[in-house]
């Protein structure tokens, strides 16, 4: 793995969101809130727990103590999630252009008590994989919820972001 390859996957990852916000910003308050019954919820609470998950595994990569977990109630609309969301996704790009390639292969010792009974290792770009596909699950949450809302959503395909951007070999 090296840094071109885990840009791109990050380029992917934050302009697939750009896509949710554009057709998030224009659900009302209360839409943006209002909950279903499956997974996280709401817009808002997949967003928000998407913005912890980036912002725990950076401040792992960097081997900075881990950030407080954001509460979805403290966020009552969507500019509040949003102006947090650009902080966030600005700092993991950064991290992402200024990892070295050799840095990449450096195990970082992850301690999740309620998945693995002991720290388990993983390599930064396993970690930056796992943060872009993660992205890519609730995503697709995401878009349910929204098109349950009656507002529109789209294709998040990979390979089609890729081609469309010029990105395919």
């Amino acid at each position: 793995m090296d840094t071109s390859t885990i840009g791109r996957l990050l380029h992917y990852h934050y302009r697939m969101f750009d896509q949710v916000w554009e057709y998030a910003l224009p659900l009302t308050a209360d839409q943006f809130v209002a909950e279903s019954d499956y997974s996280l919820r709401s817009v808002r609470n997949h967003l928000v727990h998407c913005m912890n998950v980036d912002a725990r595994w950076l401040a792992r990569l960097m081997r900075e103590a881990l950030p407080a977990r954001l509460n979805p109630l403290d966020y009552h609309d969507q500019n509040a999630v949003r102006l947090k969301w650009e902080i966030i996704r600005e700092r993991v790009l950064q991290y992402a252009r200024d990892v070295p390639d050799v840095a990449l292969n450096e195990p970082i010792w992850v301690d999740l008590p309620s998945r693995f009974p002991e720290p388990r290792p993983f390599r930064r770009w396993e970690i930056l994989l796992h943060l872009a596909n993660h992205g890519t699950d609730h995503r697709a949450q995401i878009l349910a919820r929204l098109h349950e809302l009656g507002a529109k959503t789209f294709e998040q395909d990979l390979i089609l972001h890729w081609w469309t951007n010029g990105e395919s070999a």
